[in-house]
């Protein structure tokens, strides 16, 4: 698909679909992390899409706020919470203006931040931090800038991270993993693509 045909992206039709998931299942350390938060704990998933963590948190019982600039991501994130019986608070909002109005036990960013243009991620970082409470965590994972993004991506792309910047935001906590790493994904309808990825666990002192 050219830059030009690509006006949406895709996940914009496959959140839509009740039936499918568009980015898999949930991430491995936020399966483990749920093991270790406080029963009850407060999570804010910013930029969660049709909910794979937020709605796999909830649904075990954590206080999650879902917060994503898709009307039809939060439409799903709202009926599957819907069909589990469990609840969570699911605002459609822009990242790069959401007040956050208390402090949090974990935070999550995974897969986002670099769709923000840097002039806005760069105050996005300091609000996660600010608002969590101490001995909580951040998870955030970014594409970078080590390889370029897929065409039909490269117009939603507007900040790519540098390779190991974000690691750079955390230098004052407890970092629990730092990685740098490639993936080559796959969505519904046979997309494919290749990402280079910085993810980053830290941990409020």
């Amino acid at each position: 698909m050219s830059k030009a045909l690509s006006s949406v992206p895709f996940w914009a039709q496959t959140y839509q679909n009740l039936k499918t998931s568009t980015f898999g299942k949930p991430s491995a350390e936020i399966v483990e992390l749920a093991n270790a938060l406080p029963r009850g704990a407060a999570v804010l998933d910013l930029g969660c899409g049709e909910g794979r963590h937020a709605v796999f948190l909830a649904e075990r019982g954590f206080d999650v706020t879902a917060v994503d600039i898709s009307e039809h991501g939060i439409a799903k994130v709202r009926s599957l919470a819907a069909q589990g019986g469990f609840g969570l608070r699911a605002l459609t909002a822009d990242m790069r203006n959401y007040e956050l109005d208390r402090d949090y036990d974990l935070i999550i960013s995974h897969g986002c931040l670099h769709l923000i243009e840097r002039e806005n991620w760069t105050k996005v970082l300091p609000r996660f931090k600010t608002h969590t409470r101490a001995g909580g965590y951040n998870v955030v994972a970014v594409f970078t800038d080590r390889i370029a993004p897929p065409p039909d991506l490269e117009a939603f792309c507007l900040g790519l991270f540098r390779e190991g910047e974000l690691f750079n935001h955390y230098r004052d906590w407890t970092i629990t993993l730092q990685k740098s790493y490639t993936i080559q994904d796959g969505h519904p309808g046979g997309i494919r693509h290749t990402h280079p990825i910085d993810k980053i666990i830290a941990r409020r002192p």
